[in-house]
């Protein structure tokens, strides 16, 4: 392994680079403590009740708040719904909120947009809720831009969506307590191009099925007095700060990846393992920091997070293998070196895991490209799915963290046995030279 381009820094270099590292890293934890807003920002909208006397059964009408569109039912309690299926209930939330006046906009800055559904439940010995209920959600998300008008609203999606009720009863079973309940994802959008949007949500109830299925969906979900979703984005100027951070560090790591490989390919030999590594690592690492979410500010791109994804996913598991690269081509003893072939028991388990995390998370935010509100986790058998799949990664975590304790365990026995052989040598030929010089000195 001698001769690497790392290896020949020499020790004044190497502690240079070190220490303009550190100095820039320190830099930019400064930046984010002192110039950069909190990453994430949170509205919470409880949901207007307005009564549909259409029941849904109009599509092209949307339920709206500003200016008024809508028929307002101040109590579910004392409403008497017109349909069987209680379409004509409907849950209105137009985002964002106004402002002493003033209607806010989101921005293309604020890169994504999570929506999360909590659920008031009146505690009410009439009204079962069934335990993990099922909760059918009739919903479409429209969107307004600045050129539209207060009424033109613009659908998005529509469709139907399924979530699991996570309750518990409150301490105090009487009228009017709420149950304890879990917030439960809704929506999540990979970017921001519309400045105004709005949701329309029914909860239909098919008496048919309800007499068929007592637990059904919407057949035992207590008796429901308000909705609420809380709308979380990334704030702005910590986008800005952070694209700029990454426009300033992409070229100077795409700047050291090519110099490094201008040098490797300088040498002549072919390039060994770990130096194919080290290149294969800041390439990875090269294309992590290139600032692709610049084009989210000029072009509609859903696809954004799911990329963020990938590329993080990559990075790490470039990194996870130099690891253990790093560590085998250490083991001087170890005659299968400068082999990527002879590491693939090693590799096995970053190969599984990122297979079974990219299998997730194209399954999860993939779907959510053209469903922003699929959710792996609604369906039983989505269910099992992720489960099945975080539990083998799981597995594959600890049994690569396992095994790279075993690979720097046995490079650090190497060294040390190597020193000590050294040292034995030493000690011999220290004698050699005091037994010649006792004896020159009897000769003279």
């Amino acid at each position: 392994m001698g001769g690497t381009v790392i290896e020949n820094v020499s020790n004044r270099k190497m502690f240079a680079i070190l220490v303009s590292l550190l100095l820039a890293l320190i830099v930019f934890f400064l930046l984010g403590a002192i110039c950069s807003p909190q990453p994430s920002s949170s509205m919470e909208f409880i949901m207007v009740k307005c009564n549909d006397n259409e029941g849904g059964r109009n599509p092209m009408n949307w339920l709206y708040i500003r200016p008024p569109h809508c028929d307002l039912i101040n109590d579910l309690e004392h409403f008497t719904p017109r349909f069987t299926d209680m379409r004509d209930i409907v849950f209105v939330a137009q985002m964002p909120h106004q402002r002493d006046g003033v209607n806010l906009e989101y921005s293309v800055w604020f890169q994504f947009l999570l929506g999360l559904l909590e659920v008031d439940i009146e505690y009410n010995s009439q009204f079962e809720l069934a335990e993990s209920a099922l909760i059918q959600l009739e919903v479409r998300l429209g969107y307004r831009t600045r050129s539209d008008g207060p009424n033109d609203w613009h659908e998005l999606i529509s469709t139907n969506t399924t979530r699991t009720l996570e309750c518990t009863p409150p301490e105090t079973k009487a009228e009017g307590h709420l149950y304890n309940c879990a917030a439960m994802d809704l929506f999540e959008l990979g970017s921001n191009p519309y400045p105004f949007y709005l949701i329309n949500l029914r909860l239909p109830v098919d008496q048919e099925t309800c007499r068929r299925d007592p637990k059904g969906p919407n057949c035992a979900i207590g008796r429901i007095s308000d909705l609420r979703i809380i709308a979380i984005h990334q704030n702005g100027g910590f986008t800005a700060i952070w694209l700029w951070l990454k426009t300033f560090v992409s070229p100077i790591v795409i700047a050291a990846v090519s110099w490094y490989w201008n040098r490797i390919v300088g040498l002549n030999r072919f390039p060994c393992l770990l130096e194919k590594a080290i290149f294969a690592l800041g390439l990875s690492l090269a294309i992590l920091d290139f600032p692709l979410e610049w084009a989210s500010l000029w072009f509609r791109a859903p696809f954004m997070l799911l990329v963020s994804d990938i590329r993080q996913g990559l990075f790490y598991a470039v990194l996870f293998s130099f690891w253990l690269i790093f560590a085998g081509e250490h083991l001087i003893d170890d005659t299968s070196r400068n082999d990527l072939a002879s590491y693939w028991r090693n590799l096995a388990s970053v190969l599984v895991a990122s297979t079974c995390l990219l299998v997730y998370d194209i399954a999860e935010r993939g779907m959510q490209l053209s469903n922003p509100f699929f959710s792996i986790w609604a369906s039983e058998t989505g269910s099992r799915l992720a489960y099945t799949v975080v539990y083998i990664a799981s597995i594959c975590v600890f049994a690569y963290f396992g095994f790279l304790a075993y690979k720097v365990w046995r490079v650090w026995s190497t060294i040390k046995r190597k020193r000590a052989a050294q040292l034995y040598h030493s000690n011999e030929n220290r004698r050699l030279k005091a037994l010649l010089t006792d004896h020159n000195c009897v000769f003279f």
